[in-house]
C-alpha cells in the first residue's frame, strides 16, 4: 500500500511537470529509456554513497545534544525515516519515521525531531552554498523571475531577517534564556561535523546528478553543468514537497534550459534520479522487515535510570520551548517559491507544528495525566474530522479524486489539527507560563509584521511607489491577502488585551503602542470583513475586560486617528482637502462583490442539488470548471459547508462547534479561567464574523490561538486567589519573559 501511494506520488509529480512544460510524454519517456546504461550505474553508486554518507551524519548527529545511541538503532530508524520522507511530507516524515522507532530504544521523540529537524537545517545550509556558487558561475544570477513571484521572494528573503531581529529584541529576556539553554546543551563541535558530512554527501549526490545529465552528450562545459544541477538539488532539497518529486523535474528542466538543454532532458535527468532514489527507498522498505531493535536504556545513563528520564524530560522542555519561540514567528509568512507558469505556497510554521503534534503523539503516555482535563476537545474535533473526511469519500464517489481537495481540505484539515495541539504540547513539556509566553510573543510578532507594513504604506505614499510584490494597495502583511491579514491583526488584537487582563508585569513601552498599531493596520488593510471583526472585538472586549477600557479606547481612536492622517497627508500637500482618500473606495468594491455574490448563488444552488450529503469536497471548484468558469471559493464558510457537506456535514460542524463553546462556558464558570475563557470566545465570534464573507474556515491563526487558549483554561487551578507561574516550576524559565509573573482575577 506504501509502494503504490509512493508510485502515485511519483507519476502525478511527473504529470504536472509535463504538462507545466507542455513536453510530450513519449518524448519524455523515450529521453528517460536513451539515458539508462552505465552512466545510470554510477549515478546509482553515488547516489548510494548519498544514502551512506547521510546515515554517518544522521548517527553523528546524536552528538549535538551528547546523546550516544548503537548504530544498529540509529540504521533502522533512518531506513524508516527514509521512507517517511517520501510518504508522509518531506522532513516531517523522516523525523516521525525515525522518532516511531528510536523511542522504544528510549530516545525521546523530541530529541529525534529536534536533530531531524537541525539535521535538515544544515544539510540545506550547506547545500545553499552549493547553490550559490553553482547558480553565480553558472547562470550569473539566481534566475527570478521578477515578474512571476521571484520579487516577493527576494522581498521575503531581505525581510525575514530584519524582521526576526525585531522579534528578537522586543522579545529578548525570551531569547536571551533560549539561547541560553542551547549554548548548555548543545555541542558546536558535533554541529562543525555534521556540516562536513553535509558537504561530503552533497558532492556526491551532484555527481549522481551530472553522472545521469552526462548519458546525454549535451554540449555543455562540465563546470557550468556542475552549477546548474547544484541549483536543481537546492530546490529539490527544499522541505516543500514529497522526496523532491515534481519540484526536481520542474527545476532540471528550468535550470538547465537556461543553458540550452532541451527541457525533455531536463525531466528527464530529474526523474531518473528520483527513480534510483526510489529504488533504494524499496530497498529500505525491505531492509526494515528484516531489522529489529530491543528497547534499552540510554548509554550513556545506563547506570542512573532516574538520571536517564531526567535528561529526556530536559530535552522534551527545550523542544518545546524552542516551538514556542519559532512558531509564532513562522506563522506570519506564506511563501510563494516562483516557478515556470505558477508559483507554489508554502507556510513556513505547517513543519514546526506538524513537528509539534508529533511529537506530542509519540509522548503522549508522559503527558496524558497533565493535560487529560483538555481531552474534552477531542469530541468537537472529532465531530469536525468525520465531516470532513465523509465530504472527502462522497466527493471521490461522486465526480472522482481532486488533488486539490485532498492536499488543501483534508491533509490541510490535519495540519490544522496539528496547531492546535501545540498548545496540549506545550503544556504537557512547558507549563502554563511556556503558553502565556507563546500568546505574548504571537502578540508581538504580528504587531513587528503590521508596523514594517505601515511603514511601507507610508513611504508608498508620500516618497516613492512600490513595486506590487512589495506592497500592494492595501496592507497584506506576508500572505498575499488583505482579509488573512487583518483577521492576523484582529486575533492579535484580542489577545493583546487577554494579556493585558491576565498578568501582572513591567511591559515594555512598545509594548503598549500595540493596539494602535494593530488597529491602524487593520483600517490600512482596507478589508470590511476586517473592520466588522475588529468593531465586533473591540465591543467584546469593552464588556469582557472592565479594566481595559480606557486602553481599548485609545488605541482604537489613535489608530483610526493615525489611519486618517496617513491616507490624507499626501492630499493635502497636494491641495486637494481632506478626503478618506483610498479607504474611501474600500467601501463599494463592485468587482469582489459580485465575485463572492456569485459565488454564494451558486454555492446555494448546488447544495439544492445534493441536500443531505452535497458534491463533496472541492465539487464547487470541480463544477465551475466543468462548466467552464474559473476555479473559485466560495466567499461564505457556511455557504461552502452546505454546498460540499450537506445537512449532514453541517449538522456534524455545528455540532462540534456547539460542544466547544459549551466547554467554553464550562470555564467561565470557574474564577481562574474567566478570562481565558472570555478570550478563546471573542477569537470564535470573530472567526465566524469573517466566515460569512471570506473563507477563513483553515484560517492557521485562529485554531492556533485557540489551542493555547484550551489548553491555559484547562490547566487553571481550581480554587481562586493569586498564582505564581513561577511557582509551577523550579526553573526560572517558567516565568514569562525571565521575570516574576502572577495571575489576576479581577471581580466580576
Amino acid at each position: 500500500m506504501r509502494l503504490q501511494r509512493g508510485i502515485t506520488i511519483v507519476i502525478t509529480a511527473l504529470a504536472a511537470t509535463v504538462i507545466a512544460f507542455q513536453i510530450n510524454l513519449t518524448t519524455v519517456v523515450e529521453t528517460l529509456g536513451r539515458g539508462f546504461g552505465v552512466p545510470t550505474a554510477v549515478a546509482f553508486s553515488c547516489i548510494l554513497a548519498n544514502l551512506l554518507l547521510s546515515f554517518l551524519r544522521f548517527h553523528y548527529s546524536f552528538r549535538i545534544l551528547g546523546l550516544q545511541v548503537p548504530m544498529s538503532d540509529t540504521f533502522r530508524s533512518f531506513l524508516v525515516g527514509h521512507l517517511g520522507s517520501l510518504l508522509i511530507f518531506s522532513v516531517v516524515g523522516q523525523a516521525v519515521g525515525r522518532a516511531a522507532i528510536l523511542t522504544n530504544a528510549g530516545v525521546s521523540a523530541s530529541a529525534v525531531t529536534f536533530l531531524s529537524l537541525v539535521e535538515r537545517m544544515i544539510a540545506l545550509g550547506s547545500l545553499l552554498i552549493f547553490a550559490l556558487i553553482g547558480g553565480g558561475y553558472t547562470l550569473g544570477s539566481l534566475g527570478f523571475d521578477m515578474e512571476h513571484g521571484g520579487l516577493y521572494l527576494l522581498n521575503l528573503l531581505v525581510s525575514l531577517p530584519l524582521i526576526f531581529l525585531l522579534y528578537a529584541f522586543f522579545n529578548r529576556r525570551r531569547i536571551r534564556i533560549l539561547f541560553a539553554q542551547l549554548a548548555d546543551r548543545l555541542s558546536w563541535p558535533a554541529i562543525a561535523g555534521c556540516f562536513l558530512l553535509s558537504v561530503v554527501a552533497h558532492c556526491a549526490m551532484l555527481g549522481a546528478f551530472y553522472a545521469q545529465f552526462s548519458a546525454y552528450d549535451q554540449p555543455v562545459p562540465v563546470a557550468s553543468a556542475l552549477g546548474a544541477l547544484a541549483v536543481v538539488m537546492f530546490l529539490a532539497a527544499l522541505p516543500i514537497s514529497f522526496a523532491g518529486w515534481g519540484i526536481r523535474e520542474l527545476s532540471a528542466a528550468h535550470v538547465l534550459g537556461q543553458l540550452g538543454v532541451p527541457a525533455a532532458i531536463g525531466v528527464a535527468v530529474g526523474a531518473a534520479i528520483g527513480i534510483l532514489s526510489l529504488l533504494l527507498v524499496a530497498v529500505c522498505f525491505v531492509a526494515t522487515i528484516f531489522l529489529s531493535v530491543r528497547p534499552r536504556s540510554h548509554p550513556r545513563f545506563a547506570v542512573d535510570r532516574l538520571g536517564a528520564e531526567a535528561a529526556k524530560h530536559d530535552i522534551d522542555r527545550l523542544f518545546a520551548a524552542i516551538i514556542s519561540v519559532l512558531l509564532p514567528f513562522a506563522i506570519m509568512f506564506q511563501v510563494r517559491v516562483p516557478m515556470p507558469e505558477h508559483s507554489l505556497n508554502v507556510n513556513l510554521a505547517d513543519i514546526l507544528a506538524i513537528s509539534a503534534s508529533a511529537v506530542l503523539a509519540l509522548t503522549w503516555g508522559s503527558t496524558r495525566s497533565t493535560v487529560r482535563r483538555a481531552q474534552w476537545l477531542f469530541a468537537p474535533l472529532g465531530a469536525i474530522t468525520a465531516a470532513i473526511v465523509i465530504s472527502l469519500i462522497v466527493g471521490v464517489v461522486s465526480h472522482g479524486f481532486l488533488s486539490w481537495a485532498f492536499v488543501n481540505r483534508t491533509l490541510g484539515w490535519f495540519v490544522i489539527l496539528s496547531y492546535v495541539s501545540v498548545g496540549l504540547l506545550l503544556w504537557g513539556h512547558g507549563g502554563r507560563s511556556r503558553i502565556v509566553q507563546t500568546l505574548r510573543l504571537l502578540v508581538s510578532a504580528v504587531a513587528i509584521v503590521a508596523a514594517l507594513q505601515i511603514v511601507l504604506f507610508v513611504i508608498d505614499s508620500m516618497i516613492v511607489k512600490l513595486p506590487r510584490d512589495i506592497l500592494g494597495k492595501e496592507l497584506e502583511g506576508f500572505l498575499a491577502d488583505r482579509n488573512a491579514f487583518a483577521f492576523q491583526c484582529v486575533i492579535a488584537f484580542i489577545g493583546y488585551f487577554f494579556l493585558r487582563s491576565y498578568v501582572i508585569c513591567r511591559d515594555a513601552w512598545g509594548f503598549r503602542l500595540i493596539p494602535a498599531v494593530l488597529a491602524l493596520a487593520v483600517v490600512l488593510a482596507q478589508s470590511r470583513t476586517g473592520w466588522i471583526m475588529l468593531g465586533a472585538s473591540s465591543l467584546l472586549i469593552f464588556v469582557l475586560y472592565p479594566s481595559c477600557r480606557r486602553e481599548l479606547s485609545a488605541g482604537v481612536v489613535i489608530g483610526l486617528v493615525l489611519a486618517v492622517a496617513i491616507s490624507n497627508v499626501p492630499l493635502l500637500w497636494q491641495g486637494d482637502g481632506i478626503q478618506l482618500a483610498q479607504i474611501s473606495k474600500t467601501v463599494v468594491r463592485k468587482g469582489s462583490d459580485q465575485e463572492r455574490m456569485e459565488s454564494i448563488v451558486q454555492g446555494l444552488e448546488l447544495w439544492r442539488q445534493a441536500p443531505l450529503l452535497g458534491h463533496g469536497l472541492g465539487g464547487f471548484i470541480h463544477d465551475r470548471i466543468a462548466h467552464g468558469q474559473k476555479a473559485l471559493v466560495i466567499h461564505n464558510v457556511p455557504v461552502w459547508i452546505l454546498a460540499e457537506m450537506g445537512l449532514v456535514g453541517f449538522a456534524l460542524i455545528a455540532t462540534g462547534f456547539v460542544m466547544f463553546v459549551g466547554g467554553l462556558m464550562s470555564y467561565r464558570l470557574l474564577p481562574n479561567a474567566k478570562i481565558v475563557a472570555n478570550a478563546a470566545f471573542i477569537c470564535l465570534v470573530a472567526f465566524c464574523l469573517g466566515g460569512l464573507t471570506q473563507d477563513f474556515f483553515y484560517q492557521r491563526i485562529f485554531w492556533f490561538i485557540a489551542g493555547l487558549l484550551v489548553a491555559l483554561a484547562s490547566s487553571a487551578p481550581r480554587y481562586t486567589g493569586h498564582v505564581s507561574f513561577v511557582n509551577e516550576s523550579a526553573d526560572a524559565d517558567h516565568a514569562v519573559d525571565g521575570r516574576s509573573v502572577e495571575r489576576l482575577y479581577p471581580s466580576g
